[in-house]
């Protein structure tokens, strides 16, 4: 559930003073929405810390991460720079806080050293991650700390940049549906579907190994760079597969907000504004229930992509659910 920036704050409050504020909280959600007004809530409220911004705040109780070299990456090292910080023990009445700016750039190296402060937090300390693609965060640091998601004041939808590219292949498909060619929609979608990721993939390995090589040369100019290239070979690929892996589910996300508007849409859900006409159309011609089983096998989708190595049959079978024609 995502929660207003009135609702969280109120929701955080709360536990603040029933004191059960937790070792490690995870806010995902855009700057707009109110994320940072949050934590700096909580800084002046467990520790007086006052601030305009999270950038310029600075109190002997807080420390801020953000990523630092070239590539735009928390690495292993900035890790071990808040690990002393973290042993000391918290001042009289105050709580040792740790905000971690854009948490889902942490290295995999970096993740690792991690999870080990929250495998074992000490007392009277909150570790705040903070990021707009939670879904980038590896599996055992989600599943460690509290999830909080909010969603922007305005009603506006904000597609990312992967998520409008395919925007009009999905539009294209939801026509075919209304027209009772669902099963050659589903076919083409999910060709459309391994096209598109596939371009993003180079264009993400580009990038990343642009921004690496610049990095190399910055640390030393008599290294030897082919030495360090190796050496970062499997972090590298990580963090491209880890890109990778978030733009896909993106595409999931905008397939389930599809068919979850055109369930509001028949339900007819007052002031509702559809990501595209056609949804309308679709929720003319299929029922409730219909619509309902699709988005749910977006859900099977997600959950069955994840674990099956074969992703092209993965997505042909599921996108017939999801898109084929039915009875």
């Amino acid at each position: 559930m995502a929660f207003t920036k009135q609702q969280a704050s109120n929701l955080l409050r709360n536990t603040r003073l029933n004191g059960r504020i937790p070792h490690a909280l995870l806010i995902a959600g855009t700057e707009a929405a109110g994320c940072h007004e949050i934590v700096l809530q909580l800084a002046y409220d467990l520790n007086g810390a006052e601030a305009s911004s999270i950038e310029s705040l600075r109190h002997p109780s807080c420390r801020v991460l953000r990523p630092s070299s070239r590539s735009r990456s928390i690495l292993i090292s900035d890790i071990r720079e808040v690990e002393p910080f973290l042993s000391l023990r918290a001042a009289e009445g105050q709580t040792k806080l740790v905000i971690i700016l854009e948490a889902d750039r942490m290295k995999e190296e970096a993740a690792n050293a991690f999870l080990k402060t929250l495998e074992e937090p000490p007392d009277h300390t909150l570790i705040i991650l903070m990021t707009e693609q939670p879904a980038r965060l590896l599996p055992t640091i989600l599943s460690r700390c509290i999830r909080m998601e909010l969603r922007d004041t305005d009603s506006s939808l904000r597609l990312s940049k992967v998520q409008k590219l395919f925007l009009p292949n999905l539009q294209y498909a939801l026509s075919l549906v209304s027209k009772k060619e669902g099963d050659i929609a589903a076919m083409g979608l999910s060709s459309d579907f391994r096209k598109l990721l596939d371009g993003r993939k180079q264009e993400i390995s580009k990038r990343v190994n642009d921004a690496l090589k610049i990095e190399a040369k910055s640390i030393s100019e008599g290294s030897d760079y082919s030495n360090w290239e190796a050496s970062q070979k499997d972090a590298t690929l990580a963090l491209i597969e880890s890109e990778y892996l978030s733009e896909r589910e993106e595409l999931l996300e905008l397939m389930s907000l599809a068919l979850g508007q055109a369930v509001l849409i028949a339900s007819e859900a007052p002031q509702l504004s559809p990501l595209c006409p056609e949804l309308i159309e679709l929720s003319q011609r299929c029922s409730i229930h219909e619509l309902i089983y699709r988005m749910r096998a977006v859900d099977k989708l997600r959950q069955k992509i994840n674990f099956n190595v074969n992703e092209p049959l993965c997505l042909d079978v599921h996108m017939l659910d999801i898109i084929g024609s039915r009875g």
